[in-house]
């Protein structure tokens, strides 16, 4: 059976034209000017950043996983995305745990995280497990620290608080902590200091019931 002319001439011209299709495709997708990521003064390190440049087609639902992310904000210049990410207020960093802790007990594994953000961190957990911030202490840390130079916090026995002072003294707080201990910190605090040489502790366990310990 004979092939007409035509016949081959039809195929070859489709032939033809599927090749010229898929390379002006090709070469047109090659010209697009691809879409570039800019991490505006950003916290996070540079793998959670090329992870979220990998979801960024579904990034409201990816950075909700999140929840120390207090928000975000994109904008757009021509091919360029600027993504500038706002982090939750850190609390303090366990090093034994390797976790950033949030005031709103969120917490985080600190390799998400530069090394310099990581470093501006004052306060220490020292906790075998990464602390948990009680209403308590949630409402009285920041006139704590305003009495006391703490450099380190450890959570004891899942009720109380015992907080490492620069000096290297430690104050070991009650369960509670109200304004009855705070208003007695702040009056008897320089006096204690000046009156006596204690050097290890400050016991204040048991203030509820008028008694404290010094050593």
């Amino acid at each position: 059976m004979k092939i007409k002319f035509k016949d081959i001439s039809i195929y070859l011209l489709s032939i033809l034209v599927l090749i010229l299709l898929v390379y002006f495709s090709i070469n047109y997708l090659i010209k697009q000017p691809l879409d570039i990521i800019n991490f505006i003064e950003s916290d996070i390190n540079e793998d959670f950043e090329i992870e979220i440049t990998n979801n960024f087609n579904n990034i409201n639902e990816y950075l909700k996983k999140y929840s120390f992310i207090e928000s975000y904000l994109l904008k757009r210049n021509n091919n360029e995305i600027n993504i500038q990410i706002n982090l939750k207020q850190p609390f303090a960093i366990n090093n034994l745990t390797k976790e950033v802790i949030f005031y709103d007990n969120i917490k985080a594994p600190s390799n998400y995280f530069k090394s310099n953000y990581l470093n501006k961190i004052n306060l220490i957990d020292i906790s075998k497990n990464s602390i948990n911030i009680n209403n308590y202490l949630n409402e009285n840390y920041q006139s704590l620290s305003s009495l006391f130079n703490i450099d380190q916090i450890e959570y004891i026995d899942d009720r109380r608080y015992n907080l490492v002072l620069s000096n290297g003294r430690i104050v070991m707080l009650p369960k509670v902590i109200d304004t009855k201990l705070l208003y007695f910190i702040k009056n008897n605090i320089d006096l204690i200091d000046k009156n006596t040489n204690y050097s290890q502790f400050l016991d204040l366990r048991n203030f509820h019931n008028k008694t404290i310990r010094l050593k």
